[in-house]
């Protein structure tokens, strides 16, 4: 009879093989973890998208309301925009920043740049508006992480939609007041945009810009693909959400449509009565 010293000794470590199977085990669950921890974190990132869209839009009705119903220009020069401190922004002094829609649709967010840049983007204004006032001025006006449909409401002047010449021939072509939308449910304002880090265009491509143009125009604007690489391909829309765009609408709905969706002009203009349509006398 043995001796309870010379009984077999229980095994209480893993073999190699055991070793390497729990190993191939915990590998494959960090993976199941950080895939489905990726697709959370971006699911918040175009939540917050969404708000801002609708903060945003909530904003630019109210400037109508303050304005008897007139539509805030999408793009126009000569007209004033302040910083928080009351001090003029000047075309001479800060480029073109004055003309574009986020210092004067500020005053009524505000003045909380948070709703126009989010996620990445307001990490990159945030370093600039410590860092670099005179360039942060510039930036705010320049790459908000939703571009307005400046042609079609309120109007852009690079479209001439100023010029009386041009509205002589084609008529009233963009909507100037509320009053003149007959299709809020349709009327896209804002859209998550992407632009160019250089002005001529010769830079990469980043997220974020303050305008979307249409896919058509008096001819088509829009290139036959969405190149994630080109800006301009489609009109500097982004798909950054899984190839959709963040939108929100006259009627205050916000969606998330594809860039495919996104291209056809009932969505942009409200004469568009089909969606090829193009600006004609």
């Amino acid at each position: 009879m043995h001796s309870p010293c010379q009984r077999s000794k229980v095994r209480s470590g893993f073999t190699m093989v055991e070793l390497l199977v729990v190993i191939g085990i915990v590998l494959i669950l960090m993976g199941f973890v950080i895939t489905i921890g990726g697709k959370v974190s971006k699911q918040a990132r175009e939540v917050t998208e969404r708000n801002a869209a609708r903060q945003s839009l909530i904003a630019w009705t109210s400037y109508a309301l303050d304005h008897n119903g007139d539509l805030l220009p999408g793009y126009r020069s000569g007209l004033e925009a302040m910083t928080p401190d009351g001090e003029l922004i000047s075309s001479s002094t800060i480029g073109v920043a004055g003309n574009r829609y986020p210092w004067r649709l500020a005053p009524y967010l505000g003045y909380n740049f948070d709703v126009l840049y989010v996620n990445e983007q307001n990490e990159f204004l945030e370093e600039l508006r410590i860092n670099d006032y005179p360039s942060y001025v510039y930036t705010v006006a320049t790459f908000p992480s939703l571009g307005i449909n400046s042609t079609w409401l309120g109007g852009d002047e690079i479209d001439g939609c100023f010029n009386p010449a041009l509205t002589n021939l084609l008529g009233n072509f963009y909507c100037s007041s509320m009053s003149q939308i007959r299709n809020p449910q349709l009327m896209t304002v804002f859209a998550s945009a992407r632009g160019n880090s250089s002005p001529n265009g010769s830079g990469s491509t980043i997220e974020g810009y303050f305008k979307v143009a249409s896919p058509a125009f008096s001819s088509r604007r829009w290139e036959s693909e969405y190149d994630p690489n080109d800006s301009t391909s489609f009109g500097n829309i982004s798909g950054r959400w899984d190839g959709r765009s963040v939108i929100s609408r006259v009627d205050g709905s916000v969606d998330a449509l594809t860039t495919e969706e996104l291209d056809d002009m009932r969505l942009w203009a409200d004469r568009a009565d089909s969606k090829d349509w193009k600006l004609a006398p």
